[in-house]
C-alpha cells in the first residue's frame, strides 16, 4: 500500500508540479550562463547545453524543469576539461519567480590545469623513446592541458615518425592522468612506430584529359628514396596546385611490393576544364562597365592554361589573350605570355595602345613570390601637349608575400608586394624611365561577435628618370575613383591644368575599412581613403593637396567574392571639380 501511495505521489510530481504551480502550465524559460569572460568557450557552452536546445519545448512543470536542468552541469564539465579547467565547479541557480523564469548557471573555472610530464613509450617493447621536442609537440608546463592540444600533439608526433620514414605508425594508447594536488596533467602516448621503407612505384587513377607526365614531374622524390611524410603533403600541394582536379588522394598502399617498396597510389577526379567569366559594375564617375572572358586549364594537357578577355566601357574597350605554361625549366616555375589591346578615353587623355609581355615566375623562400619578364608596348597619346607615339620596352620585376587567410575575401594576415620596371624607348633610346612601386595590407579581427574586421593598405609609388612631361601620360600616376580614393572623380586627384588632371611621377595613397559581417551573407563597412599625387618625385609639398574621402559601404557575399557597393564623400571637396558624393558597384573587397 505504501509503494502504491509513493508511486502515485511521484506521477503526480512529475504531471502536475509541486504544489503551487498550475497543472499543466508551460514554464518558458530562459537559460544564462555567467562566470565565463571567454566569448568563444561560452559558445561552446551554449552549444552543448540541453537547455537550450529545448528551449522551445517548454516543460509542464517546476519537477521537469528541474530535471532538465541536472543534465546540463556534467556537459559543461566536459567541455571545460577538454580546455584544461579540471576543478571547475557550477552552480545552478532557478529564478521562477521572474516575469519569464530563468535558469543560471554560475560557473567557477578555477585555475587551468597545465602539461607536467610528456612521455612516448614504444608499444612493443615498453621502452620509453627519446624525449620529445616540446617545441615541435607544442606540449610543454608553459602550456594549458587542453584536449586539442593534446590531439594535435599526437598528431605532429605521427608526422614526426612518418618523416622518419615509417609510413604506418600509430597511437595505439593514449594516457591522461589528472593530477588535482598539482594542478597539472600528465600524458603517455604508447606507439606502435612500424617499419622503414622506402618509396617504390607512383600510380595515378582518374586522369581523362591529364597526361600522368605532368604529374609525375611534381613528384618530389625517386623511387627507391627513403619514405618521409613530408615529401608526401608536398607532392599533394603541388598536385593541388595545378588547379585541375575536385578531389584528390595521394595514398599509401598496405603492404610493400616485392622489392620491399612501398607503391603510391594518387585518387583524382578532374575538374571540368573550360570556364566562362562574366562580370559589370558601375561608377558613377566613369559609368558602366562590362567584361567577358573564357579559359581552358588544360588546353595542352600539362596544366597549359589559355584565357581570352574582353571588355567595355564608358570610357574605352579592350581585350587580352594569356597563356600560361606550368613547370617550365624547373617545377613551380610559370611562363605566362600576354598580349593586349586597348583604346582610352578619359578626362585626362585619349590612348590607344598594344602590348606583347613574357614573365616568369615562381616562389621562393619564406613564403615569398619572385617574377620577372620583357615586355614592349607601343602606344600613341593625345593629351595637353598634342599627339605622341611612343614605343617602349621594359622589364618588369616583382617581388610578393600572400599572409593572408583568403584570395578574394582576406580577414586575418597580410600582403606585401614590391615592384620596379625600367622603360626605354627603342630602337633609339633616348627616353628611359624607372616606375616603381610599394604596397602593403593588413587584416585584423577586432571582434568576435559581432564579427568585425579591420582592413588597412598603404601604398607608395614613384616614377624616376624624366620629367614628368616626357613621361607617356598613361604611363604616369593617377588616383581618384572606386579602385583607389573613394570620393573623388576618377584621375582627379593631383595635378591639374585648366580642370584637366595631368598626372604625376609620385603617387601615395592610404586606406581603412571597418567591416562588420550581418551573418552569413551580408557586411556593412565603414572607409576612409587618404591620397596625393605629385609632379615631383618626393612629397615634400603635398600636404595641402592631400585629400580624403570616407563613405559606407554595403557588402553582399557570394562565391566568388563580395558584391560590393560603396557610398563615399569627399573631405576636402573642390567645388568646381569634385561632386558631392559618388556611388560605386563593383565585385570584390577593394583591397
Amino acid at each position: 500500500m505504501r509503494l502504491r501511495r509513493n508511486l502515485v505521489f511521484g506521477l503526480c510530481l512529475i504531471f502536475f508540479g509541486l504544489p503551487g504551480s498550475a497543472a499543466g502550465e508551460e514554464i518558458r524559460y530562459r537559460v544564462r550562463i555567467d562566470g565565463v569572460p571567454d566569448r568563444e568557450m561560452r559558445r561552446e557552452l551554449e552549444a552543448a547545453s540541453v537547455m537550450r536546445s529545448l528551449e522551445n519545448r517548454p516543460p509542464l512543470s517546476e519537477v521537469q524543469l528541474r530535471r532538465r536542468a541536472r543534465r546540463d552541469p556534467p556537459l559543461y564539465q566536459e567541455v571545460l576539461r577538454s580546455r584544461g579547467f579540471y576543478a571547475a565547479e557550477i552552480e545552478t541557480v532557478f529564478e521562477l519567480d521572474r516575469r519569464r523564469p530563468r535558469v543560471r548557471f554560475v560557473v567557477d573555472r578555477g585555475e587551468p590545469y597545465t602539461l607536467r610530464h610528456v612521455r612516448i613509450v614504444d608499444a612493443e617493447s615498453g621502452q620509453t623513446l627519446s624525449r620529445p621536442d616540446r617545441d615541435e609537440l607544442e606540449l610543454g608546463p608553459e602550456h594549458p592541458a587542453e584536449a586539442g592540444r593534446i590531439l594535435d600533439a599526437e598528431e605532429r608526433l605521427l608526422m614526426r615518425l612518418r618523416a622518419e620514414g615509417r609510413p604506418f605508425p600509430a597511437v595505439v594508447e593514449r594516457e591522461v592522468v589528472v593530477v588535482h594536488a598539482a594542478r597539472a596533467v600528465d600524458v603517455t602516448f604508447r606507439v606502435r612506430r612500424g617499419e622503414i621503407l622506402s618509396f617504390g612505384t607512383v600510380t595515378f587513377e582518374g586522369l581523362e584529359r591529364t597526361d600522368p607526365a605532368f604529374l609525375e614531374r611534381k613528384i618530389p622524390w625517386e623511387r627507391g628514396d627513403q619514405y618521409d611524410g613530408d615529401l608526401v603533403r608536398l607532392a599533394r600541394r603541388r598536385f593541388l596546385g595545378a588547379d585541375l582536379f575536385s578531389t584528390l588522394r595521394v595514398l599509401t598502399v598496405d603492404e610493400p611490393d616485392d622489392e620491399g617498396l612501398l607503391p603510391i597510389r594518387v585518387e583524382v577526379s578532374e575538374r571540368k576544364p573550360r570556364s566562362v567569366t562574366l562580370a559589370g559594375g558601375y561608377r558613377n564617375d566613369q559609368g558602366w562597365w562590362s567584361l567577358a572572358g573564357w579559359e581552358h586549364r588544360n588546353f595542352l594537357r600539362r596544366g597549359e592554361r589559355l584565357s581570352l578577355e574582353y571588355g567595355v566601357s564608358e570610357e574605352g574597350f579592350g581585350g587580352e589573350i594569356v597563356f600560361r605554361r606550368p613547370d617550365v625549366r624547373r617545377v613551380d616555375q610559370t611562363l605566362t605570355l600576354r598580349a593586349s589591346q586597348e583604346v582610352e578615353d578619359t578626362r585626362a587623355y585619349e590612348s590607344e595602345r598594344v602590348g606583347l609581355l613574357a614573365v616568369f615566375d615562381r616562389p621562393l623562400v619564406w613564403g615569398w613570390h619572385g617574377d620577372a619578364g620583357l615586355g614592349y608596348r607601343y602606344s600613341s597619346v593625345s593629351d595637353a601637349q598634342g599627339t605622341r607615339d611612343f614605343s617602349l620596352a621594359y622589364l618588369p620585376l616583382g617581388l610578393s608575400r600572400d599572409g593572408s587567410d583568403d584570395t578574394l575575401d582576406p580577414r586575418r594576415g597580410y600582403r606585401i608586394s614590391v615592384g620596379a620596371a625600367p622603360y626605354v624607348d627603342v630602337p633609339d633610346g633616348e627616353l628611359f624611365f624607372v616606375k616603381s612601386r610599394v604596397s602593403g595590407t593588413l587584416y585584423q579581427r577586432l571582434l568576435r561577435s559581432p564579427e568585425i574586421d579591420w582592413a588597412g593598405r598603404a601604398a607608395l609609388a614613384v616614377i624616376a628618370g624624366e620629367a614628368r612631361n616626357a613621361i607617356p601620360t598613361d604611363e604616369r600616376y593617377f588616383t581618384g575613383g572606386g579602385g583607389s580614393l573613394r570620393g573623388y572623380p576618377y584621375q582627379t586627384v593631383g595635378p591639374l591644368e585648366d580642370g584637366v588632371p595631368t598626372g604625376g611621377r609620385s603617387m601615395i595613397l592610404l586606406s581603412q575599412e571597418l567591416r562588420w559581417r550581418l551573418g552569413d551573407s551580408f557586411g556593412i563597412t565603414a572607409f576612409l581613403d587618404g591620397g596625393a599625387v605629385t609632379e615631383e618625385v618626393w612629397f615634400d609639398e603635398t600636404v595641402d593637396d592631400f585629400r580624403w574621402g570616407a563613405g559606407l559601404g554595403l557588402r553582399y557575399f557570394t562565391p566568388v567574392g563580395p558584391l560590393r557597393l560603396d557610398f563615399a564623400v569627399p573631405l576636402n571637396r573642390r567645388r568646381e571639380i569634385d561632386d558631392p558624393w559618388q556611388f560605386y558597384v563593383s565585385l570584390g573587397q577593394a583591397f
